[in-house]
C-alpha cells in the first residue's frame, strides 16, 4: 500500500467519549489520502477497546499506538515518528476538523511548494457552549498583523518571517497546523517538560526554519471541555506561561535583541502578575521574589516600589505588626 499524503496525529488520554467525534471529522474530509496515527497516552477509560475496534475495521487507515502515560507532548512526538505521510497535521481527541481542512491547506502547499508550514483560522465553542466562528477576529487578533500576500482566494503567504510576529503572542493552535515532514527533521519536536501551550514553542521552532502561509478561514472546531487545560485556574496558567517563556529563552537558537526583549517583557509582566497575586494572598516573601524577577527582566519604577513594599510588609509581619497596605492591582492576566 502506498504511503498516504497526510498523517494526522491524534494523542488521547481518557477521552473515549470524545474520540469518535474527532476521528469522524477526519473520515468526512473532502481530501481522502490520509492516515490517522492514534496515540493512547496510558488511558484508563474505554479508549483501549475503542482503539481495538478501529484497528479491526476492514481497510482501516488508523495506526493505533499505546504507551505509558508520558504527557501530550511525548504522545505527539510518538505519532510524528510513526507518521508515513509527506505532510503531518495534528488533532486533539476532544476537537474536530471541519470538512475542507486538509483540502484547503494542501491547495496552498500546491500553489507554493516552498512553504513548510500552513496554518489556519479556527472556530471554537467556549465554556458556556457558545460557538464563535473566528479566533483570528476574537482571541487571536495578533494573527491579523502577520504581513502577507494573497496567493488565491483565502490563501495567504506570510511575508518576511512569521517568527517575528509569532514570538509576540500565541495564535497558532496545535490543531490548525500542517507541516512538511522534512521540515521537522530529527530535532523539531513538541517539548515534553511543559504542560501549557507547548505548541507555541513547537511552531516557533518550525517558523525559524521554513516559510509559512495560512488559510484565512476557520478549518477546525475547538471545544472547551471539562479537564482541558483551558479550564484550569488563571494563576496556575500564569505559572505555566512563565515556564514556557523561560523555555523560549533557552531553547530557541539565534534570538536577536528584539526577540529577547519581547520575551523579557512578557516575563516581566507575568512575574508582576504573580507578585500581585502573592501579595493579595499575604505571601509577601513570594511576592518579593516575583517582583524582583519582574524588575530584572524589565526595570520599572513602579515594580521597584512594589518590591520594596512587599519587603517592608514581610519585615513588618516578622516584627508582629500589621502589614502595611500594598499594591492592589496588577496587569491584565496573561495567557
Amino acid at each position: 500500500m502506498n504511503d498516504p499524503l497526510v498523517s494526522i496525529v491524534i494523542p488521547t488520554f481518557n477521552r473515549a467519549s470524545f474520540l469518535p467525534r474527532a476521528i469522524a471529522s477526519v473520515e468526512v474530509q473532502t481530501f481522502s489520502d490520509w492516515e490517522i496515527v492514534l496515540v493512547d497516552d496510558g488511558s484508563t477509560d474505554d479508549t483501549g477497546s475503542l482503539m481495538s475496534k478501529y484497528a479491526a475495521r476492514p481497510g482501516s487507515r488508523i495506526q493505533c499506538i499505546r504507551q505509558s502515560h508520558a504527557g501530550v507532548g511525548a504522545a505527539r512526538n510518538r505519532g510524528i515518528e510513526a507518521a508515513r505521510g509527506r505532510f503531518i497535521a495534528f488533532l486533539d481527541s476532544d476537537d474536530e476538523y471541519l470538512p475542507q481542512k486538509l483540502e484547503r491547506q494542501l491547495a496552498l502547499f500546491q500553489l507554493r511548494p516552498e512553504l513548510g508550514l500552513v496554518y489556519s483560522d479556527y472556530a471554537f465553542v467556549d465554556v458556556d457552549g457558545e460557538r464563535h466562528e473566528s479566533v483570528f477576529n476574537t482571541l487571536g487578533r495578533l494573527a491579523l498583523e502577520v504581513p502577507c500576500e494573497e496567493a488565491a482566494p483565502g490563501l495567504y503567504v506570510c511575508q518576511g518571517s512569521l517568527f517575528d510576529t509569532l514570538i509576540r503572542g500565541y495564535f497558532i493552535a496545535t490543531i490548525v497546523g500542517m507541516v512538511r515532514r522534512e521540515v521537522l527533521g530529527s530535532t523539531i519536536r513538541f517539548p515534553v517538560d511543559l504542560s501549557y501551550a507547548e505548541e507555541w514553542l513547537f511552531y516557533l521552532k518550525v517558523a525559524q526554519v521554513c516559510e509559512a502561509g495560512f488559510v484565512d478561514e476557520p478549518l477546525c472546531l475547538h471545544h472547551a471541555v471539562d479537564g482541558s487545560l483551558a479550564r484550569t485556574d488563571r494563576q496556575r496558567n500564569t505559572l505555566r506561561y512563565r515556564e514556557l517563556l523561560r523555555a523560549m529563552r533557552t531553547s530557541l537558537p539565534g534570538l536577536n535583541r528584539r526577540h529577547r526583549g519581547i520575551i523579557a517583557a512578557n516575563l516581566a509582566a507575568t512575574s508582576l502578575q504573580l507578585g500581585y497575586d502573592a501579595f493579595k494572598a499575604g505571601r509577601f516573601g513570594q511576592a518579593q521574589r516575583h517582583f524582583f524577577e519582574s524588575f530584572v527582566n524589565k526595570p520599572r519604577l513602579h515594580t521597584l516600589l512594589d518590591l520594596l513594599q512587599s519587603a517592608a510588609c514581610r519585615l513588618t509581619r516578622r516584627c508582629g505588626k500589621t502589614p502595611l497596605p500594598g499594591p492592589q492591582d496588577g496587569p491584565k492576566p496573561v495567557r
